[in-house]
């Protein structure tokens, strides 16, 4: 009987990664970009939500989510990410599936060949791709074509080229397994409910050493030694011992995934899976609220140091302020700056206070009076109010 091949598997979920990161720099919602950090609006998209220079605190809350994600995911899933999802295993694993195909139909020299090209051909996909979460596909295409005019963009895209070609044909797998801190990393994070991958102690008096795990194995590790931080859980020895055992008809392969140390065992959430599963929840509950409920407007106030404040005949005092309004919209507004109703006729505002038509994803900054009536040394506090037409958009208090 056959039992089901893990390589057929991982190369249908690489498959996966790699078509979603060539395709989301292409796709939007509402028309703003899926997922893009677009340096020339100073602004990141998250699913089609814009955040603004000035909203990076939704930024950092944003990394912080991912980082605590992915370390919820490495104490589920352990070494996985290395051996099915990280961009080195990826691309490495792509490059390699390239030169199979090719090795055996062709001369050693033709395929030495079509392995430089193959390589070089996927860090140019890889380098711009990566461009692309910049700047539009269209926008890089452009400035690739007229590089004459973008060398900055150009010297970027065959520098990352270049490296990619570089580590793809010289690097490979020697930096998952002497430099890549991960594995020490991920080590410290394993708990009862960790998947591993581990030859089965209990089936090991049926081990023929026939040594088809320790050929396959891109780490060049032999499984049977028991756990290695080298080892990035791949699944390779798991095809190639049940390729052997079937021939056999000697029972199943002698190397799977588990959860744990045992044989049958199911997940079972272990203390740091709850604290990082309770974290990421927060997290993403705390992100989703901000991208909610984050305002389109950003007002602030400031007064005008080196301006004194002019007292005038009617005993009124005028003393000069600066605002700076910013439009985080897509689309112009106008706007107008108010007191607050109490105000009126005791505070009154001189100036280009109304309408202020601001750019889309756009500062203005203008300069105005604050005309209020002088009561001693008495401090007063105002309520400064900016309208989109009738809405409130915002509003700051400050001390005259």
């Amino acid at each position: 009987m056959t039992s089901p091949r893990i390589t057929s598997k991982r190369r249908r979920v690489q498959a996966v990664l790699i078509a979603s990161a060539l395709l989301l720099p292409f796709l939007s919602i509402g028309g703003n970009p899926f997922l893009r950090m677009d340096i020339s609006m100073r602004t990141l998209f998250m699913a089609g939500v814009p955040v603004r220079v000035d909203q990076f605190y939704l930024v950092l809350l944003a990394t912080l989510f991912v980082v605590v994600f992915f370390l919820l995911l490495t104490v589920i899933l352990g070494r996985v990410w290395c051996g099915w999802l990280c961009p080195q295993t990826v691309f490495n694993d792509l490059a390699e599936l390239i030169g199979e195909r090719f090795r055996k139909r062709v001369s050693p020299p033709v395929s030495r060949l079509i392995e430089h090209a193959s390589a070089l051909s996927v860090s140019a996909v890889i380098s711009f791709n990566m461009l692309c979460w910049f700047m539009s596909p269209a926008s890089v295409a452009a400035a690739l074509v007229d590089f004459s005019s973008n060398p900055l963009l150009m010297a970027s895209f065959l520098t990352v080229s270049l490296f990619g070609y570089l580590n793809l044909l010289l690097v490979k797998r020697s930096f998952c397994h002497s430099y890549c801190p991960y594995g020490r990393f991920q080590a410290a994070l394993t708990d009862e409910g960790t998947l591993n991958l581990a030859f089965l102690e209990e089936s090991r008096e049926r081990c023929l050493r026939c040594n088809a795990c320790v050929r396959c194995c891109p780490m060049e590790i032999d499984i049977r030694e028991g756990f290695q931080i080298e080892c990035i859980n791949c699944g390779r020895c798991i095809d190639a011992c049940r390729g052997v055992m079937e021939r056999r008809l000697d029972g199943p392969g002698l190397i799977d995934y588990r959860f744990g140390t045992r044989k049958g065992t199911r997940f079972k959430p272990g203390s740091k899976t709850v604290l990082l599963g309770v974290v990421t929840l927060v997290l993403g509950v705390g992100l989703a609220w901000g991208l909610a409920g984050r305002n389109q407007t950003a007002f602030a106030l400031q007064r005008i140091a080196t301006a004194e404040p002019q007292t005038m005949p009617d005993g009124f005092q005028a003393q000069p302020w600066r605002a700076i309004i910013g439009n985080r919209s897509e689309s112009p507004v106008t706007y107008s700056l108010r007191t607050e109703a109490p105000q009126v006729g005791v505070i009154s505002l001189l100036g280009p206070v109304s309408n202020i038509m601001v750019a889309p994803n756009e500062s203005r900054e203008i300069t105005f009076l604050i005309r209020h009536k002088h009561i001693g040394g008495t401090p007063r506090t105002v309520v400064l109010q900016l309208f989109e037409g009738d809405r409130l958009a915002a509003s700051v208090k400050v001390r005259l």
